[in-house]
């Protein structure tokens, strides 16, 4: 990862801001006897062992300028563009075959948002548009043997899928608006809507096709996800006290969601999907000089549309949706010094249509953070699950309860010993 970042707060009366980067990963998964890597012209036993590998590389930036309008200055304009190149593929790694071909994804995302402060700053007001330019480059392709097999119990039906390539490529313009009220200095309401845009996961869709005769510039399931983001809350900011109230849903009329296949690979669904939530945060100083203390809630639900008849009924599940959670915190500076202590509780739920195994049972873990602010720098101790807490990792527990291979426990106390340095 390489990363450049260029700023001047005073050009031309505003201040510019670039950001560059250029990225490169390759990630090597587990593997096992799928059903979906076999292939009888490799292993006509239904035993073939194989695993994937991610390949990608990525190269983007943004560039912004911001300013108050000259003779206005209540008014303060931003200007910018973002872009981004991405080169992915997903390979079998014991056979060579291609699971997900190479794509290239490209986006240029120009956009404007101006802030606009009236009545001494009574109330503000927010709005924007972004044009999102995207294409994506695909080369025509073979799926693996087992989409296209015609009895998924007998390998002997199993035939590659041959898939047209193309250049499938979307153009839309996207707004926001918002507006904060602060009738009482430190006391500030508000509320925003925003349009999101999205690619859908595009590797998983381009290899889960099993229909003959698919022309990629044409398939439905690689339109973008455009959702509609709605968030209305409160701050509170006096003396001692920092709190925050919000309350926001997002809506989308073709979502994308993960399905789990019998035989523990991912695909995806495309479907109407609503998400909603709620978020609450209290901060306050104690009479102990330096020391601070924390509590935040988060809870969300989401459902989605599972037989098609356009009623969101089904209750989205652990693949998809994370889990309510606390937070208590404690955090002390004096000087050199500082503190931290933390206590995460992820709470238990159940998933309304899902296996009663599919619930999830919750837990706690404890952290802890020491720093020194030394000469040469910050040195640190981290202590995360401080107690050793034995507990199942959220996916376990809620999305792969039929299969014992993927049945993982978390981290155990764990200590990290850091240092940074300025120069």
């Amino acid at each position: 990862m390489l990363s450049l970042s260029l700023t001047d707060g005073d050009l031309a009366g505003g201040a510019f801001t670039f950001q560059g980067f250029y990225n490169r990963t390759q990630d090597t998964f587990g593997g096992g006897t799928f059903a979906t890597f076999q292939d009888p012209d490799i292993d006509p036993t239904g035993q073939l062992f194989d695993q994937s590998a991610n390949k990608s590389r990525k190269i983007g930036g943004k560039v912004s300028y911001e300013r108050s309008v000259p003779g206005f200055d209540d008014l303060v304009v931003t200007l910018g563009f973002d872009a981004l190149i991405d080169k992915t593929e997903q390979t079998l790694v014991q056979t060579g075959r291609a699971w997900v071909p190479e794509t290239e994804f490209r986006s240029y995302a120009p956009f404007a948002q101006a802030n606009l402060k009236l009545a001494d700053g009574l109330v503000r007001l927010a709005g924007g548009l972004r044009h999102e330019d995207v294409e994506l480059k695909v080369g025509d392709y073979e799926t693996l043997a087992s989409y296209g097999a015609t009895d998924a119990g007998d390998i002997s039906t199993y035939e590659p899928v041959f898939v047209g390539g193309g250049n499938p490529s979307f153009s839309k313009t996207l707004f926001n608006g918002g507006v904060i009220v602060e009738p009482v200095d430190g006391v500030r309401a508000y509320g925003s809507y925003a349009q999101g845009y999205t690619i859908a996961d595009v590797g998983r869709i381009l290899r889960g096709i099993t229909e003959e005769g698919v022309d990629i510039d044409n398939y439905l399931s690689l339109e973008p996800v455009i959702s509609n983001n709605r968030e209305l809350g409160v701050e509170v900011e006096r003396g001692p006290v920092k709190a925050n109230a919000s309350y926001f849903w997002s809506s989308s009329k073709l979502g994308s969601r993960l399905v789990l296949t019998g035989d523990g690979i991912f695909e995806v669904v495309r479907a109407p999907v609503e998400i909603e939530g709620l978020e609450l945060s209290l901060k306050t100083k104690t009479p102990v000089t330096g020391l601070d203390v924390s509590v935040a809630y988060s809870h969300l639900i989401g459902r989605t549309d599972d037989d098609g008849d356009g009623v969101l009924e089904a209750e989205l599940d652990g693949a998809n949706i994370s889990p309510d959670r606390l937070n208590l915190a404690a955090d002390y500076a004096q000087g050199r010094f500082s503190a931290r202590a933390q206590a995460r509780f992820y709470l238990s739920r159940t998933f309304e249509g899902q296996v009663p195994e599919s619930a999830f049972d919750g837990y706690t873990l404890l952290d802890a953070y020491l720093g020194y602010q030394a000469g040469f720098g910050l040195v640190s101790l981290g202590i995360q699950n401080a107690l050793d807490e034995y507990y199942l990792t959220y996916d376990s527990d809620t999305v792969r309860t039929f299969d014992n291979s993927r049945y993982f426990s978390g981290r155990g106390r764990t200590f990290t010993l850091s240092l940074q340095s300025e120069f």
